[in-house]
Formats: structure tokens, C-alpha cells, sequence
């Protein structure tokens, strides 16, 4: 499986023409004279938090587990210059690192691809009709979403099974590929998800104007996690960041933050409901830090 996925890395970052490009490092920031306005806010309803992670992660059957990164964490970015590319990349890993997550060091072979291309959604297309096999075990309704997608981002994952103990698919023989699956359980699930790559194109007109926080934010989100930015829902959230209204946070929010910790806390054979709770309770305690502050 993982000769399989790097393969299909390899065709990617050949075949898409990703060209060169420099985000904008806007600046903001508040000077001393400013007002400071401090605003309590109450922290936000379980049930809409739920609802929330159900419009980015959607709602997966009860026997499907959530998929996180567990293989150590390698990038590759093309298209940015490397005094852009560096910073995107490191900061990445340094949220990666904040939860749980190896790193696979100086000489690994990439995992994750971040792409800055002319025309993502051209690019999709082509990959589609010339080179499916990019698109992993991704079904046929999957591409076709990535396909007739005209947006600015297009991001997937490469996703493996295997049992709760970890071992893999194994085919022996010319039978099907079959898994060991441990004894069942009614609060755990006999078969963990892994994100073993994941890969993030972004027109580079879209990218003009936004910081390399904001980018690395954003990437992150994409990368860790199996999410699907959402408009008008209600959440402040860096998946808005291609919104095109502007409105985007700085960096990644206390929902993001309390999300990306959720999923990667606990066992990784959490039934969704369970993984979910967890979840809400971490955004809870990331949005009363964040109301703490002076």
C-alpha cells in the first residue's frame, strides 16, 4: 500500500505544471494607541458543535473511523519559492508535532504534497482522464466532486484500513486481500484509518494576498484531517480562508485548534460518536483559553 501511494506522489508532483508564484505577506496589527474591547462570549452549544463537524467532516457510519496522519509527517511544497515554501512547510510541522504526530526528517520521502498551480481545477481534470491512479482507492462519486469542483482549492487524502492492532490488508496468493480483525467490541471498532498522503493544490491567484500563516493554517487543516470547508455556517474557522469575503481569521481558530486535537486524541478506533464528543469538549476548552486571554 505505501509503494502504491508514494508511487502515485511521484506521478503527481511530475505531471502537475505547478508554476512559480509568491504569497503576499500582508501585515497587520494593532498599534499602542488602539482601543482594547473585551468581550465575553459564551462558549458555543455542544449540539451546534456537532452540527459543525458534521458539515466539514461529514457523517460517517457508525462503524467507520475517523482517518488521522500516523505515518511520520513529510512535505514537499512546489510552485513557491523556497524563502515562501520554507516557512509554510515548517510551520506545518510544528502543528503536527503540538499533536502527537512523527516527523519523518531531513531525508524522508514525502507524504503530503502542497501545490501552487495556474488552474487546480484544470489540473484535476487532466489528472483524472491521464493519471486516476493519483486519486488512490477514492471512488468514482469522490473524483468526480474534485473534478467539477471550479473552486481554487482541491484537496484529497489516501486513506489505508487496518485492524485495531494495526495489522495491514495481506493478499495471499491470488485471493482477495483479507484483514485479521481482533475480537469485536461495542465501545471500540475492530479497524483504525490512516491518512498515509494527502494533497493540496492552491491557485496561485487565489494565494495572492494571504500570509503565510494563513496558508500553513489552512494547509494543515486540509492535510491532518478529511474536511470539506463550508460556507455561511456559522463558525469562525481558517477553512474559510478561500471564501472570498474576505473574512478570514489570522490563523487557525479555537475550533480549528479544538478539532485537530480531538481527532488526535484518544484511540484511533473511536466510534465517530465518541470521536466526536471528544472533539466538542476540546473546542470548549481551546474557546475558554482563548476567552482568558487579556
Amino acid at each position: 500500500m505505501r509503494k502504491t501511494i508514494l508511487k502515485a506522489l511521484t506521478l503527481l508532483a511530475s505531471f502537475v505544471g505547478a508554476s512559480s508564484g509568491a504569497v503576499a505577506l500582508a501585515q497587520s496589527g494593532a498599534t499602542a494607541s488602539d482601543p482594547v474591547v473585551v468581550t465575553a462570549r459564551p462558549l458555543p452549544d455542544r449540539r451546534q458543535t456537532l452540527r459543525w463537524f458534521g458539515s466539514i467532516s461529514g457523517y460517517p457510519s457508525g462503524d467507520e473511523p475517523l482517518a488521522r496522519m500516523t505515518e511520520p509527517l513529510c512535505i514537499a511544497i512546489s510552485g513557491m519559492s523556497a524563502k515562501v515554501a520554507v516557512p509554510i512547510a515548517n510551520r506545518i510541522l510544528e502543528h503536527a508535532e503540538r499533536l502527537g504526530i512523527r516527523l519523518g526528517g531531513d531525508k524522508c520521502s514525502p507524504n503530503v504534497l502542497v501545490l501552487f498551480v495556474e488552474n487546480g481545477a484544470r489540473q484535476v481534470a487532466w489528472l483524472a482522464d491521464h493519471r486516476p491512479s493519483v486519486f488512490g482507492t477514492l471512488s468514482a462519486h469522490e473524483v468526480g466532486t474534485l473534478v467539477r469542483d471550479k473552486g481554487p482549492v482541491h484537496a484529497w487524502s489516501l486513506t489505508a484500513i487496518t485492524s485495531r492492532d494495526g495489522d495491514p490488508l495481506v493478499q495471499i496468493g491470488g485471493g482477495l486481500p483479507t484483514l485479521r480483525i481482533p475480537t469485536a467490541s461495542r465501545i471500540s471498532l475492530s479497524t483504525k484509518a490512516h491518512i498515509a498522503a494527502a494533497l493540496v493544490l492552491i491557485d496561485n491567484g487565489a494565494a495572492d494576498g494571504k500570509t503565510v500563516n494563513q496558508i500553513a493554517d489552512y494547509t494543515t487543516m486540509r492535510l491532518l484531517a478529511q474536511v470539506r470547508p463550508r460556507k455561511g455556517e456559522g463558525v469562525s474557522t481558517i477553512l474559510s480562508l478561500f471564501d472570498g469575503d474576505g473574512a478570514a481569521p489570522e490563523a487557525m481558530t479555537p475550533f480549528d485548534w479544538g478539532y485537530l486535537r480531538g481527532l488526535y486524541s484518544g484511540p484511533g478506533d473511536r466510534r465517530p460518536m465518541f470521536q466526536y464528543a471528544a472533539m466538542a469538549r476540546f473546542v470548549e476548552e481551546e474557546t475558554a483559553k482563548e476567552e482568558a486571554k487579556p
